[in-house]
């Protein structure tokens, strides 16, 4: 009996592919197939003689000539230190280009100009086989296996609300604000400022004995060391950068309104209270941090107007949530935007017809009363995704209201969930609200690489992948506009 070959299928098994997300703060990296990633680099370089270093721990010791950063707003400002930087991974990992496609995630803001050098870059520089680029909110979907949801991505820089239908993104109800992670760090700077406290990071640290702060003339006990003492600011920064980071995880709480602690009359008494904690700085000032300070850092993400101290020089143009409006150019080449299939509704007389106009009219009418109505003040968590809400068709509302997705590292804050939950059931009594938020601290970190992973780990992704001879045949324009959605 004659024997017959088994059929040939293209599985994502023997791809291989790797899946680089690029965020504000970091960079993710690893194989397609992986529960997380193989490695995680800050977004920023630093330069030593002329020569750029991107290991995180290099980064630290003090002893570069100045740190850059590679990217601002989750968009590259820095191109070269970027392709230096997905080099360096590539070689750190060992990955092969000529073998293996590469899956590169990418910001709904991402402008045609960065699309186009990082096509040209893997394909042309690195000679990657094939490529494909998707957008992170849809990652983040696949991840949390919820092809139409809500996507709240509480990151560095942003906070972006992303409307996901059938796992593709609705660029143009894209919302988002700077009330972030960085809006946290420019606040506990001023607290730290308010209190006479200078940092100093731990590379500049020879001794140091423990003290407590009680006064704004509270000084440190420590032996600077002499031999980092003249670093540049960006060193010293970026150091600074870990310290706030780790401030917010372990101090910062959110409450619900009702819930609020009053500020304390007796500030000396209030430090020997169990609910204040203490911080320790690579200096040795432990500083504390009461309960009401705790929770208005925290709760200023859901009211940006309402600080524990003043935010001189912040950047508020992203206040009213309109973020494709001030960082997306109107006049550049896109990707199509994907438009959801709607039911039709019947009219009077039963045909199904004429109401479609009607209903579009009503909705713009709406989203005009939404601005009007959020316009004079910042949006606030809540509220941003309210917005959101308020600005989709009537048949989307509820599926995506009983699918809101927190992702990002600033969604971590204890109880953040909870009164993003409470506000938005108090704003919306007829709808069924549900906020899913992964338990797992990786999971929540890295949802957009791990969504990736899965998708390029699909044996039906295959024949989404752009290979480089089509790249050579079509060129990026037409590939951009017409291929990555």
């Amino acid at each position: 009996m004659e024997k017959t070959a088994a059929p040939q299928i293209y599985g994502a098994d023997d791809i291989n592919a790797f899946v680089l997300d690029p965020g504000s703060e970091t960079i993710q990296s690893g194989y397609a197939g992986y529960d997380q990633p193989s490695l995680t680099l800050p977004s920023y370089y630093g330069i030593k003689d002329g020569k750029m270093t991107f290991d995180e721990n290099l980064l630290y010791t003090g002893d570069h000539d100045e740190i850059k950063r590679i990217r601002k707003n989750n968009i590259i400002i820095d191109q070269e230190g970027a392709n230096e930087q997905f080099s360096y991974i590539i070689k750190k990992l060992g990955i092969k280009p000529t073998e293996q496609p590469v899956l590169l995630t990418e910001s709904t803001l991402n402008d045609y100009h960065n699309k186009v050098n990082s096509m040209e870059f893997f394909f042309e520089k690195l000679n990657f086989c094939a490529f494909y680029a998707v957008k992170q909110p849809t990652c983040s979907s696949f991840a949390h296996g919820r092809p139409n949801c809500l996507i709240v991505d509480i990151g560095h820089d942003l906070v972006t609300v992303t409307t996901v239908i059938d796992g593709l993104c609705l660029k143009n109800h894209v919302k988002g604000t700077n009330f972030a992670g960085n809006f946290l760090n420019e606040q506990l700077k001023t607290f730290l400022k308010e209190k006479n406290i200078t940092y100093v990071p731990q590379f500049q640290v020879k001794s140091k004995s423990t003290t407590y702060w009680e006064n704004k003339d509270s000084v440190p006990v420590y032996e600077i060391n002499e031999k980092k003492k003249d670093v540049h600011e960006s060193v010293i920064e970026f150091s600074f950068q870990r310290t706030l980071r780790e401030m917010k995880e372990l101090l910062l709480e959110c409450c619900f309104e009702d819930e609020n602690v009053e500020k304390p009359t007796d500030y000396n008494a209030e430090l020997e209270n169990e609910n204040t904690r203490w911080f320790e700085l690579p200096n040795g000032m432990n500083v504390p941090f009461t309960q009401y300070e705790r929770q208005k850092l925290a709760n200023s993400l859901f009211k940006p107007n309402d600080l524990l101290n003043p935010l001189e020089g912040w950047n508020e143009n992203l206040s009213d949530g309109n973020i494709i409006k001030a960082m997306v150019k109107n006049n550049e080449p896109t990707s199509k935007d994907y438009i959801p299939l709607r039911r039709t509704k019947r009219n009077e007389n039963g045909d199904g017809e004429g109401d479609d106009d009607e209903d579009d009219e009503k909705m713009e009418v709406s989203d005009i009363k939404v601005n009007e109505n959020l316009s004079n003040q910042p949006l606030g968590l809540s509220k941003l995704i309210q917005s959101s809400l308020d600005s989709l068709d009537i048949d989307l509302k509820p599926q995506l209201a009983n699918n809101i997705v927190l992702t990002g590292s600033t969604s971590l804050i204890p109880r953040l969930n909870e009164r993003i939950n409470n506000e938005l059931m108090a704003l919306n009594p007829s709808l069924k609200i549900r906020v899913h938020s992964a338990g797992n601290t990786i999971e929540r970190k890295y949802s957009t690489w791990i969504g990736g992973s899965i998708l390029a780990s699909l044996g039906t992704f295959h024949q989404m992948w752009v290979s480089k001879a089509e790249y050579e045949e079509v060129g990026p324009d037409q590939l951009i506009v017409n291929r990555f959605r």
